[in-house]
């Protein structure tokens, strides 16, 4: 018949590497990186520090460096997902990124180098680690909320199937007649993220931590990570394995949180859209 059409309604199923790595995914362990610690043995770690600090301390930058790496390539992996340009618009945002990475890591040589010499000419001992945690801390939490509080702006763009510059073209239109309304959400985001993080954190506190206390007493068994301790070059790789495994774990429990927040968050978009459809060309 000629009539009307029946639509199909196609369930996708949801990507491992969107569960893991989607929307601002992650950040609960970069605003807080001691919930990593809810989930590994605290006598594992106790050792494990005390042998990188006091016998293999010489471990350490490579440590670093194995560490920058995989949040690099966790970053990549999230920019393909919230990317939705051509791809040679992707791959300039990944150098753009290595190229952030790359200048956080001489502010850490720097702030190393001018800590050393105070130290070591002066005697003025600084909290050079404190120092290189905050700045990693406050480098990983910005970064992931600017892509994702611009995804979520462009989105709307997107959905109505405009390219990557079409869509910051009409974002930039748009914020030119309503500057309050883009203060008021971008705030709003900000707050969800702040508060799904924190949220995450009681949970690990007063549910997840106990409840793996009581499993472990029960049944007389651990069911939490254990580091090594650094005696081996092969050890470094060993422990920054586990460190994924359990980022990994975080991100899977931290997935509802951001599926439910989400949701509410995009009902108060202000930029409402007609949907075009999905056979129009995309303008690039």
């Amino acid at each position: 018949m000629h009539g009307d059409r029946i639509n199909k309604v196609k369930i996708k199923p949801v990507s491992i590497a969107k569960v893991l790595c989607g929307d601002y995914n992650g950040i609960q362990v970069f605003m807080a990186p001691v919930t990593l610690f809810y989930w590994i043995e605290s006598s594992s770690i106790l050792s494990s520090v005390t042998s990188l600090l006091s016998l293999r301390i010489h471990y350490f930058p490579l440590l670093a460096f194995l560490i920058v790496l995989a949040f690099t390539a966790f970053m990549i992996v999230k920019l393909s997902l919230l990317h939705q340009g051509t791809s040679e618009e992707l791959t300039d945002t990944i150098i753009d990124l290595n190229i952030s990475v790359l200048a956080l890591l001489l502010i850490a040589l720097i702030i190393y180098a001018i800590s050393s010499f105070l130290s070591y000419f002066y005697g003025i001992k600084g909290t050079i680690k404190t120092m290189m945690y905050l700045l990693f801390k406050l480098y990983t939490s910005l970064i992931i909320m600017h892509y994702y509080i611009m995804h979520v702006w462009l989105k709307p763009f997107y959905d109505r199937n405009y390219g990557s510059k079409r869509a910051v073209k009409a974002l930039k239109s748009w914020i030119r007649y309503h500057k309050m309304q883009l203060f008021r959400y971008t705030v709003l985001l900000l707050a969800i993220v702040f508060s799904s993080a924190r949220l995450f954190q009681l949970m690990l506190v007063y549910i997840v931590f106990p409840l793996l206390t009581m499993l472990s007493s029960l049944l007389g068994t651990g069911f939490r990570f254990r580091l090594v301790p650094f005696y081996h070059s092969s050890d470094i790789a060993v422990n920054v394995l586990i460190l994924i495994a359990v980022f990994v774990l975080s991100n899977l429990c931290f997935y509802p949180i951001i599926t439910a927040l989400s949701y509410l968050s995009n009902l108060l978009h202000p930029i409402k859209l007609r949907i075009i459809p999905d056979n129009h060309k995309r303008d690039n």
